[in-house]
């Protein structure tokens, strides 16, 4: 007798960044909808999804205020995270447990790391808040306004009782294809953590079709373990950086240590006429482009790819220090990270 087997196979796409000393880096997506709000996803597909893009933790978090799928679904604001945590550990995917509370003001805070999402919803949005933080949620504004009527501003009198209170403590500065440069600035002026999410509520592959994206917007935490646990200990501690379109976002020390970690200098090399050249490395799956700041103009641009090298030659006046201006690694909204390399002589 014969008998045909079907096999399903996935493709992860693995995103490959060096781990620094003392922490891992974990690629995460912590603002995902599923059909228990307004997606259109199974919350296991989710994983699916997040095992096939890359990476190691994802957050469920639908909205409490607003099921529009209530007719065919029961409304159960724990189920999407009750349903995909089995499915989660056999991918060894990270399931935090989390919500979105989805007021018109003072705004949608996620709330990562809580119990029961049941018991947060509540039509008073500070009792809500209060209520995730007494379950020890981590609390997120999610995709703050940038644009206001007659230029006012968007940090609320409300949001600025709500942080003084430490009411929330994270604050996202990419949402969906959106990026909020001054709650970029905001973040790092009052010391928050730094998020970038997808906000998905259709298929990955459309959103990333759609958009024109390679990878998913996500938020590179630098957590001690890989674990749960791990990762709110970096949130609480403010260990994180936003990555979306293959810029990096970010504390300076943070984004210039992991910069620092992907790339490899070789020695400089001298042809029979003496001109120098050297070669530079990058080991990580994010691209970098330097440009050179105390040189020559004639010094070109050093563009690395994802697990590229690249041999330039050197201005026949430098020393062995070269100062460089990273294109796509940003320490404030409008201020690129800037770096001396150095150069070993053979």
């Amino acid at each position: 007798m014969l008998i045909a087997l079907v096999t399903h196979s996935q493709t992860r796409k693995n995103f490959y960044i060096p781990d620094l000393n003392g922490y891992r880096i974990l690629k995460c997506d912590l603002h995902i909808h599923t059909t228990f709000s307004d997606g259109v996803v199974w919350p296991t597909e989710r994983v699916e999804e997040a095992w096939n893009d890359g990476l190691d933790a994802i957050a469920i978090t639908d909205h409490l205020e607003y099921t529009p799928h209530s007719n065919y679904l029961k409304v159960d604001h724990n189920a999407g995270y009750d349903i995909a945590k089995g499915i989660a550990a056999q991918k060894d995917i990270l399931l935090i447990h989390g919500t979105e509370i989805t007021k018109k003001m003072p705004g949608h805070f996620n709330a990562l790391f809580i119990k029961d999402a049941t018991k947060i919803a509540n039509d008073d949005y500070k009792k809500a808040i209060e209520e995730a933080n007494k379950q020890g949620a981590f609390v997120i504004l999610n995709h703050p306004r940038e644009a206001v009527p007659n230029g006012g501003e968007w940090w609320y009198k409300e949001l600025d009782e709500l942080f003084r209170e430490n009411l929330f403590q994270g604050i996202e500065i990419f949402n969906w294809n959106d990026y909020y440069p001054r709650a970029f600035d905001w973040a790092l002026n009052k010391n928050m953590t730094i998020f970038s999410a997808t906000d998905i509520h259709n298929e990955s592959a459309l959103y990333l079709s759609q958009l024109h994206m390679a990878r998913r917007p996500m938020t590179l935490v630098f957590a001690r373990e890989r674990s749960i646990d791990g990762i709110k200990e970096a949130l609480i501690a403010g260990r994180t950086v936003g990555f979306f379109r293959n810029v990096i976002y970010g504390k300076e020390e943070l984004v210039k240590e992991l910069f620092l970690k992907s790339i490899q200098i070789g020695k400089i090399h001298h042809d029979i006429s003496r001109n120098a050249s050297v070669s530079i490395s990058n080991t990580s799956d994010i691209p970098y482009i330097l440009n050179p700041m105390n040189q020559d103009k004639s010094s070109a641009s050093i563009q690395l790819g994802a697990k590229e090298s690249a041999i330039f030659a050197l201005p026949s006046d430098s020393t062995s220090i070269l100062e460089y201006e990273v294109e796509n690694v940003m320490i404030r909204s409008n201020e690129k990270l800037k770096i001396k390399l150095t150069f070993i002589k053979d």
